[in-house]
């Protein structure tokens, strides 16, 4: 007999009302973020218009926390009570500690063998694809120990480029020193960062969103035809986007739809999200992502079906 499987995220990927019903998410243990020395959560106790009206503020001071691990314990605790294992995917450890110390408490005395963490190493709508991917091996009778493993297994088959408008919430991040991001800001220059294997790296500087953009497009699907030729042909690679526009109707935003879409006639499209607001506090408003992932498991053909 099958064991009884929970499926436990953070919020480091947008989930939409009507992919809920799919992914039947036992718990979402949210990251939260720091606006002038007090604590929110997105969709809780602070809206999307609202916190971008505060980073309009030049006097806002933003930064984020990680969950308590006592908080997350304490939620692992409460759904054993129903369930056999949990598997508990969040934020890449390429960006935050979280990961790694959720690991190391999975292997506490009480945890061990039933709370499986993998380091899958993605993040925003690459890990909403993990997300997909862990409810369809639950759906499939796979225990948490043979998720995990498949997870991590595949945790290279995607990418991610992002550009950012301004150099101001990097810098504070510790991303640039304060001197390159006073000439970048002077130069208008618009720094494009990748992640790969989880770690957010530098890949580009050009001097304008329009050819960051058209920059993203091209290395994303270069990097595509290189590494998953074979996937590509077979109709595997789904791109997807992010962003941090504070106006969802913005020309931008429509602009760089259309581009990648144009550009990709040929590969699947998986979703277009905000990036959840915790993530916004390190890019900045305007910020700009594409990516791709590879959907082995063909769950874009069968997710409906919940077989």
């Amino acid at each position: 007999m099958a064991k009884k499987v929970a499926l436990v995220v953070d919020n480091s990927a947008c989930v939409y009302e009507n992919e809920k019903e799919y992914l039947n998410i036992a718990k979402t243990i949210p990251i939260s973020f720091i606006v002038n020395g007090e604590e929110y959560y997105e969709g809780e106790n602070m809206s999307y218009e609202q916190f971008y009206a505060y980073l309009a503020d030049k006097k806002t001071d933003v930064s984020t926390s990680q969950p308590s691990i006592e908080v997350v314990k304490s939620a692992w605790r409460e759904i054993l009570n129903t369930h056999d294992e949990i598997v508990y995917i969040l934020l890449s450890s390429g960006l935050s500690e979280a990961c790694n110390t959720a690991i190391n408490a999975s292997h506490e005395p009480e945890f061990e063998g039933r709370v499986f963490v993998p380091n899958n190493q993605r993040v925003a709508y690459m890990n909403k694809m993990a997300f997909y991917e862990a409810r369809y091996l639950i759906n499939q009778g796979k225990s948490g120990s043979e998720i995990k493993e498949y997870l991590e297994k595949t945790k290279s088959e995607c990418g991610v480029y992002i550009a950012v408008n301004t150099l101001k919430y990097l810098k504070k991040g510790g991303r640039v020193t304060p001197a390159a991001a006073a000439i970048g800001t002077l130069l208008n220059i618009k720094p494009i960062l990748q992640i790969h294997g989880g770690k957010l790296d530098a890949y580009a500087k050009v001097m304008s969103m329009k050819q960051a953009r058209a920059k993203m497009i091209q290395a994303m699907r270069k990097e595509i035809m290189e590494k998953f030729p074979e996937e590509y042909k077979e109709g595997k690679v789904f791109i997807g986007m992010a962003h941090s526009e504070p106006d969802l109707n913005s020309q931008e935003l429509k602009d760089f739809i259309k581009e990648v879409k144009d550009a990709c006639p040929d590969l699947p499209f998986f979703t277009c999200d905000p990036l959840p607001l915790f993530i916004v506090c390190h890019t900045g408003p305007g910020a700009l992502a594409c990516g791709y992932c590879v959907d082995r498991l063909g769950i874009f053909n069968k997710k409906t079906s919940k077989n």
